[in-house]
């Protein structure tokens, strides 16, 4: 498959090393150094000019499938996608987004897949945030919820209780439980939460220190 890189810095050297040997690549770059250094190193077509400017990005385009932008401002790797999906039909836009702001202004404007470091740096950090007996399993994705496991603490209220009778954290809703015999359950609102129980809950981000106090952290 033929990919065009915009963008020829530390991050695209390395993915650049990844693709070249099983891919058409082909990387813009506008630094001249830079855009040297990388036909010296790497068997790939280097093409030196603006990446944002329909002239340079319009031949690179021909044939390719993926346009994926990484330099550092995120006005240049917007228009670029813009340009290689509106202009010189490529059907994939992936780009890095360096304020993580922009996120949304990525995907309002076309881009398929954006990607912020900061943003994926701070939902580590929050992955390994303390809370001991709970981990997070899953981000659902465009959405502030997310999916948590636990075994319910013995000192918890909702011991005993029915997921109906229990009152969970706003728009909380446990999706899978196992039973004594180890099997998972699709509970329904009669059924009654046993100490120790493995629970598989859906959440609002901001409610898993509650959710952790309450039914983990006793």
């Amino acid at each position: 498959m033929k990919i065009v890189i915009v963008g020829g810095g530390k991050v695209a050297f390395y993915l650049i090393k990844e693709f070249v040997q099983e891919h058409d690549v082909v990387i813009i770059e506008q630094n001249e150094k830079a855009a040297s250094r990388i036909a010296n190193q790497l068997s790939a077509e280097v093409v030196y000019g603006d990446g944002s400017v329909y002239s340079v990005l319009a031949p690179a385009c021909v044939g390719a499938k993926m346009i994926v932008a990484l330099t550092g401002k995120d006005e240049t790797n917007l228009i670029a996608c813009q340009i290689a999906k509106r202009h010189c039909g490529v059907p994939i836009a992936i780009a890095r987004v360096n304020n993580p702001r922009n996120l949304d202004v990525m995907k309002r404007f076309g881009v398929d897949k954006s990607y912020s470091g900061t943003k994926i740096l701070a939902e580590m950090i929050e992955q390994e945030i303390d809370y001991e007996g709970l981990r997070i399993v899953h981000r659902i994705q465009e959405s502030d919820h997310i999916l948590v496991e636990f075994n319910l603490s013995a000192k918890s209220k909702a011991c005993e209780q029915t997921l109906a009778d229990y009152t969970f954290p706003s728009g909380a809703k446990v999706v899978v439980m196992n039973t004594s015999s180890g099997e998972m359950l699709a509970p329904r609102g009669d059924t009654v939460m046993h100490a120790g129980q493995l629970m598989v809950l859906v959440c609002h981000r901001k409610n898993i220190e509650q959710i952790w106090k309450e039914m983990v952290h006793q």
